[in-house]
């Protein structure tokens, strides 16, 4: 990829930072690794909910930015708030037909799932019952608190609109609740509040035949959960008061009864390379300063970072620029940077950077989006990118996101990027600010 650089103070600036060796950048692979085992241990509960995963992954993030003498904006690294939210503790169970399956395995449930306890007889229904009124008016006089209803296939295609099938519970009082067979796979999520009914989704290979009978004891309470950001600094050698921002969330699913959300992908590879980035940062400061931020609650909907835009301790317009990472553990396919159309001179800035040290194979430009903790930060004002690696992984808020299948193809690589990137972006915001001086002087 090629492009003309719009401006011979853009050209000469580069021709200065490319042509020397850019400040110490060394990367550590092994370390990430250690990192994102870490995290991913059964120690950590999936950094979610139950057993203070997420304090505990907050506490160990803290120690690591201690240990590297990182400054810090609050006393202990730590920003504290709250938010209800939907837990698993205790037992969680079903048994379809006298077979056991095995929680996140071959079923789920969903994130607001309700308290549910008992053994209940199994209606079917699909698309062309509900289609048919006659068809739809004799199947409700089947239900009663006693049935679950499962929305399944008819002539060889799934059930394609869920909603659908779950207004028949929102609209009657007649069963208990719904199930979704035949899933390809799972993606589980949090939620803030408890659902009006169960719904459970069971894997296209864990029933063989049709289902008659399920036993099911799901234990879920609201749990008013105390969590934490954790904040980290280092002071910028010749502009203190300018600020590059660099996050990731450390937060994930947790667990589901005994089944473990790991998160290594999303977003123990974020945190290893924030951390990586911050004890080498440490060490040979830049001439920006630079905020490192471990969000908590991204999963339950981007909730630490909205706290910090409502509650900053680094003012946000000190902030020069936020470069948040998520999904970090491939890059074979590239980058792709969310806010590249909101910010097109600084995308076009990656690219050079990219090409100049041949890091990856693509840098794909994204819109605008509220898929991570860049959001709040560009609503309020903030020149914010995220980035994400892409490449062959397919676990996604599964069980199967774990240390052991991440293989960091390209985490070198992408460290030297979001490095450089970092440091270019500096000397050209200072070379444009004395352009900018000399200017008013003459």
């Amino acid at each position: 990829m090629s492009f003309k650089l719009k401006s011979k103070l853009f050209s000469k600036l580069f021709l200065s930072v490319f042509l020397l060796p850019l400040a110490i950048n060394a990367q550590n692979k092994e370390y990430a690794k250690q990192v994102i085992e870490k995290l991913c241990s059964d120690d950590f509960s999936g950094r979610g909910y139950v057993n203070d995963g997420d304090k505990k992954a907050a506490k160990y993030i803290a120690e690591t930015f201690r240990k590297n003498r990182l400054g810090s904006p609050t006393v202990d690294y730590m920003q504290y708030f709250g938010f209800q939210v939907m837990v698993f503790p205790g037992e969680t169970r079903l048994k379809v037909d006298g077979i056991d399956l095995e929680p996140g395995r071959d079923f789920i449930v969903d994130a607001g799932c309700p308290n549910t306890k008992g053994t209940f007889k199994i209606v079917y229904i699909d698309s062309a019952t509900i289609d048919n009124k006659f068809a739809y008016e004799t199947f409700v006089k089947k239900l009663n608190r006693r049935t679950f209803i499962v929305a399944t296939s008819i002539k060889g295609k799934t059930f394609l609109n869920q909603d659908r099938a779950k207004n028949i519970l929102t609209n009657t009082v007649g069963a208990k609740g719904l199930i979704f067979d035949k899933q390809d796979k799972f993606t589980w999520s949090v939620s803030l509040q408890k659902d009006e009914f169960p719904i459970i989704f069971i894997q296209k290979d864990a029933i063989k035949s049709t289902m008659l009978e399920l036993e099911i004891e799901i234990e879920s309470i609201p749990n008013n959960h105390q969590t934490q950001n954790v904040l980290a600094s280092v002071k910028g050698k010749l502009y203190p008061d300018s600020f590059i921002v660099i996050t990731a969330h450390y937060d994930h699913l947790g667990k589901f009864g005994p089944a473990i959300f790991p998160g290594a992908n999303d977003n123990a590879s974020g945190i290893a390379m924030m951390l990586d980035l911050a004890s080498n940062i440490a060490k040979n400061p830049l001439d920006y300063s630079v905020l490192f931020i471990a969000f908590a609650g991204e999963e339950a909907g981007l909730l630490g970072s909205y706290y910090y835009t409502q509650n900053a301790l680094v003012p946000l317009n000190k902030m020069a620029l936020l470069i948040n990472l998520d999904l970090m553990a491939t890059g074979d396919k590239g980058l792709t940077a969310v806010n590249a159309t909101e910010f097109p001179d600084e995308f076009k800035l990656l690219q050079f950077v990219n090409e100049q040290g041949s890091y990856l194979p693509n840098i794909n430009p994204r819109g605008k989006a509220a898929n991570s903790d860049h959001y709040y930060f560009t609503e309020a004002g903030v020149k914010s990118f995220f980035f994400y690696l892409m490449g062959e992984y397919h676990f996604y808020h599964d069980i199967d996101d774990k240390a052991e299948a991440v293989t960091l193809s390209k985490y070198n690589e992408a460290y030297k990027l979001v490095y450089d990137f970092t440091n270019a972006y500096i000397k050209q915001s200072i070379a444009n600010f004395k352009n900018t001086e000399e200017q008013k002087d003459k």
